[in-house]
């Protein structure tokens, strides 16, 4: 039987690895070259990288629009908006930066009329499309890095080996989606067999429930052209990604050529799987920066630059929390006002 850590052994291991990171990085960088990147971070460098992050968030909220009207319950893109900034600020304030939000984002875009089930359904359907358009530009970067490095064949085989896995995993899944709409349903069947031993009430009432989300799944994926431009708005995101490193890149070294500059933009972007496996701390603090500073290194960029870049991007990534803060913030406002309304019309 598996035992969780207690609490205050995983604060102490996440803070020492943390300590460790920052000690690292005292040891191994050079303050004025530091310094001297700094310098590079203008107005311009801010206003474009928050140009790109605009933009993921736009091309994302545009991707659970098509999945959302497909349901039946697109409310309009400002709603979608807000309600994916909202849960997009939670979900980077989790280790992996990936899952945590789901829960807020349906909260700030249901209205009457609209089924938590139906909606939790877009959501999950949304996230796998995040999450498995992310591959192509992966792969890209990982044999881009094979042809730059030329590393070993153990380890060439061992990190695709995991990709395939992964690629093969969610592509079998679409398949299986497709062909077999009571996948989930028995998927879950199977699962709540030992809860249905203790208590055979409750685990009926997960297998009803279940059963009603993969109806909601399939016939939202029943329109095939629609998930597929889903899929293809998901890949075009990734893409965008990749040309936000390739932006930040340049202002970190503007005399870069633009072929090389691209390719190590891929590889780059290719790391995003590593930082989700290894944050421990609220926004993948520690993660994120650890993992650039190794390919980077791996690159031949240089440590420096691998701060600075992390830097440059952690500005766009947390003026989009800010936003999603305040997204929440104004859901609970109005939510408050609808309360005391009720209440006064009550009273009346």
């Amino acid at each position: 039987m598996r035992h969780r850590l207690p609490r205050w052994a995983r604060i102490a291991i996440e803070t020492v690895g943390l300590g460790l990171l920052v000690l690292l990085f005292v040891v191994i960088l050079d303050r004025e070259e530091v310094l001297g990147h700094l310098q590079r971070i203008t107005v311009r460098t801010v206003i474009g990288v928050l140009a790109f992050q605009l933009l993921i968030q736009g091309l994302g909220t545009f991707q659970w629009s098509l999945v959302l009207r497909e349901a039946g319950i697109f409310r309009g893109p400002w709603q979608a908006f807000t309600a994916r900034l909202a849960g997009f600020a939670v979900t980077y304030l989790t280790p992996s930066m990936y899952f945590g939000g789901e829960p807020v984002r349906a909260s700030v875009y249901k209205s009457a009329g609209i089924s938590y089930q139906r909606l939790y359904a877009t959501i999950a359907l949304d996230k796998y499309i995040e999450l498995s358009t992310k591959f192509p530009c992966i792969i890209a970067g990982f044999a881009i890095l094979v042809v730059l490095i030329h590393p070993s064949v153990v380890l060439v085989s061992a990190v695709g080996a995991v990709l395939a896995f992964l690629l093969g995993f969610f592509v079998l899944l679409i398949v299986r989606l497709f062909n077999r709409p009571d996948l989930i349903a028995r998927f879950v069947k199977r699962l709540v067999r030992p809860l249905a031993r203790i208590n055979r009430r409750l685990a009926v009432r997960v297998i009803v429930a279940m059963k009603e989300f993969a109806r909601d799944v399939d016939d939202i994926i029943a329109h095939r052209r629609v998930f597929y431009l889903a899929m293809l708005t998901g890949v075009t995101v990734s893409v965008v990604e990749v040309l936000q490193t390739f932006f930040i890149l340049g202002v970190l070294d503007p005399s870069w050529a633009a072929g090389d500059r691209l390719a190590r933009s891929f590889v780059i972007f290719a790391t995003v799987f590593i930082q989700a496996l290894v944050g421990l701390l609220p926004g993948n603090l520690g993660g994120m920066e650890g993992t650039h500073l190794a390919i980077f290194n791996v690159l031949g960029i240089g440590s420096a630059r691998s701060l600075i870049y992390t830097i440059i991007l952690r500005i766009g990534q947390m003026s989009m929390v800010l936003f999603g803060i305040l997204s929440i913030v104004a859901w609970r406002i109005r939510r408050a006002e609808r309360k005391g309304a009720d209440r006064n019309r009550t009273d009346a």
